[in-house]
């Protein structure tokens, strides 16, 4: 059944969701008929996302490029990738933006021309000053043919890193990432950061080394590189390319530059590790719908054929199903143990959430009030302003990662209470990262000061206003003994006091510098807080109820499967001879046809994770 040209079995897939659905209509069970509909609209996306992330300046842009011999994405001097641009298979090609539609209105497309992608899009009169969500290109590249879309994202190594959560938002629904650095250096620790924590979520993935034709010294720093990685336990692949030598033997046809150029190891990596989908999560997903669609029906079927067949059965198994319902009813309705689950779990997980964000803030300010201490902030505010930024990205960022972990684990333990009433083929729900995913760009940057440093002109009025009253006073003592106003006693004494004057005045203002600082950095982490917190609490109810409803459903099917059952069963002792053979026949049709889906399910399915997921 499964073609060489379809390694993920698709063809396989959709015909079982087709004979299961197929039968559920036949039994009017339009519930696991939509369900089943869903998940077929799942495993037949065409698209395989591949994530490009990186800091500002790595090559991302001309990595992606070089890759598909197309000038997709925008290469300039200043940060070349403004928004999150999506590339897919086109042919002829074409662009389009994605633009919010206004409050509680829904995101629109609007086509853009083709040539227009090598600007800044987010200036594109077709927006028409709406906000530009994403940009989506469709390109001829016969790489991207095989279903490939990459996911070219905005730097998250920028000032304050703005891009860096919504990044991290897009790996949850990504099948691979490529992470690129270029070997100017080797890894700096916000690149280590972002990784270890995308590794987290995207576990396929491979660094590309870029810019190898620039820099002589690339293989210790890709044997440094390596080091740092396999310290932080991170087990991904690196590859050195170089961009430059690839454009060119495109050009030149040359075969042997293509090979020094090392872009074969990328195609290799995408062909073995990313189109085969060794980590396919959403087959895995949907092979557990139609197996616990199947099941059902199959229960459903078999009690009725069993009292055709053998009508002395029939008390036995309606009381059998009658005890069958009593449990499920008692497991998933009265004890309703999967909702105490559910509920703890979410309450643990929004107090342990805040509780984190807080403490992660108060921990990186109390950081950033050390440092204004031990300097000047008048001098030094643009580097602390840097630093207060990139430490409250970082922390945003941590703090999702580890609620998306979180919020995995809670779907899985509310799962393991449908395994522990008896019930297997209860999976989990996938997560969306748009559920997850969060962003605070919108926000300002840190206030300005308002306190500056001091002018020389503004240091010898201070000096000059400290000593005036030294040399009055000593001058007037002083002419009783028959000296001047300005004698060499009150002008000495006007300019030790006038220096004593200065000192007080700079640290007054440095203190008073100080304490601007720090109520700047704390209204600005407050003003975080205050968005992200929103966001979260937002974030986590959504899950909640994507969790609730997802179980409550599954709760009213077997609910269902089992009172259908129950009535067949009873139905099946009235029904007349010759119908009763018709009945018989169709019903060893419906078994026969769900019992096979049910072996190609075990058969397709990874031993890890037959049963539930």
């Amino acid at each position: 059944m499964t073609q060489p040209s379809d390694p993920r079995r698709v063809g396989v897939i959709v015909e079982l969701i087709d004979h299961t659905m197929a039968i559920a209509e036949l039994n009017d069970r339009d519930d696991l008929a939509q369900r089943l509909a869903r998940a077929r609209e799942r495993i037949t996306d065409p698209q395989i996302r591949v994530v490009i992330a990186g800091q500002l300046k790595q090559g991302k842009s001309q990595l992606l490029n070089s890759l598909l011999n197309l000038p997709v994405a925008r290469v300039g001097d200043d940060e070349a990738t403004v928004v999150v641009t999506v590339v897919g298979y086109g042919d002829p090609p074409w662009a389009r933006l994605v633009v919010a539609a206004g409050p509680g209105g829904e995101p629109a497309a609007v086509d853009i021309p083709i040539d227009d992608v090598s600007t800044d899009v987010r200036q594109a009169p077709q927006a028409g000053g709406r906000e530009v969500l994403r940009a989506e290109i469709g390109a001829p590249s016969p790489l991207l043919q095989g279903g490939l879309a990459f996911v070219d994202t905005p730097g998250v190594g920028g000032h304050g890193q703005p891009h860096l959560s919504a990044t991290l938002g897009l790996l949850p629904d990504a099948d691979a990432m490529i992470m690129v650095s270029d070997t100017s250096q080797e890894l700096t620790e916000p690149e280590m950061w972002f990784i270890r924590q995308a590794h987290r979520i995207c576990p396929v993935a491979v660094l590309a080394a870029t810019k190898t034709d620039l820099y002589p010294h690339w293989r210790e720093i890709v044997s440094t590189n390596a080091a740092h990685l396999q310290r932080a336990g991170v087990q991904i692949p690196i590859v050195a390319v170089s961009s430059l030598l690839r454009s060119q033997a495109v050009t030149l046809n040359d075969q042997e530059l293509n090979e020094e150029s090392n872009f074969p190891s990328i195609v290799k990596f995408l062909s073995e590790k990313v189109l085969s989908r060794e980590t396919d999560r959403v087959r895995d997903v949907v092979l557990s719908e139609i197996r616990s669609a199947a099941e059902q029906l199959t229960m459903s079927a078999g009690s009725e054929l069993a009292v055709f067949n053998d009508p002395g059965l029939r008390d036995q198994l309606t009381e059998d199903l009658e005890r069958r319902k009593r449990e499920a009813l008692d497991g998933l309705e009265q004890t309703a143990l999967w909702q105490q689950v559910l509920n703890d779990g979410f309450t643990d997980l929004s107090n342990d959430v805040d509780h984190d964000m807080r403490a992660r803030f108060r921990a990186l300010t109390e950081g950033i009030e050390r440092q204004i201490d031990s300097c000047d902030p008048t001098q030094h505010w643009a580097e602390i302003g840097g630093d207060v930024e990139e430490a409250v990205a970082t922390a945003v960022g941590d703090n999702f990662v580890w609620a998306y972990q979180r919020a995995e684990a809670l779907a899985h333990d509310v799962a393991q209470s449908f395994a522990d009433a008896g019930l297997d083929s209860v999976i989990t729900p996938a997560l969306s990262p748009q559920e997850m995913g969060g962003d605070f760009g919108g926000l300002n940057s840190l206030a300005q000061l308002d306190a500056k440093p001091a002018g020389k002109g503004q240091k010898v009025v201070t000096g000059l206003r400290g000593s005036y009253g030294g040399v009055v006073m000593i001058g007037m003592l002083s002419s009783v003994a028959g000296l001047g106003l300005f004698n060499p006693l009150s002008v000495g004494a006007g300019l030790v006091l006038g220096r004593m004057a200065y000192k007080e005045d700079k640290e007054n203002r440095l203190l008073r510098a100080r304490a601007e600082a720090k109520t700047n950095v704390r209204r600005f982490v407050d003003d975080v807080s205050f968005v992200v917190g929103k966001e979260s609490r937002d974030r986590l109810k959504i899950i909640h109820r994507t969790l609730r409803d997802h179980y409550r459903d599954i709760a009213n099917e077997l609910s269902r499967s089992l009172n259908e059952s129950l009535q067949s069963t009873v139905a099946a002792a009235h029904v007349e001879e010759a119908e009763r053979d018709n009945t018989v026949r169709e019903l060893e049709r419906q078994l026969n046809i769900l019992n096979q889906v049910i072996d190609n399910v075990d058969k397709l399915t990874p031993q890890v994770t037959v049963g539930r997921v």
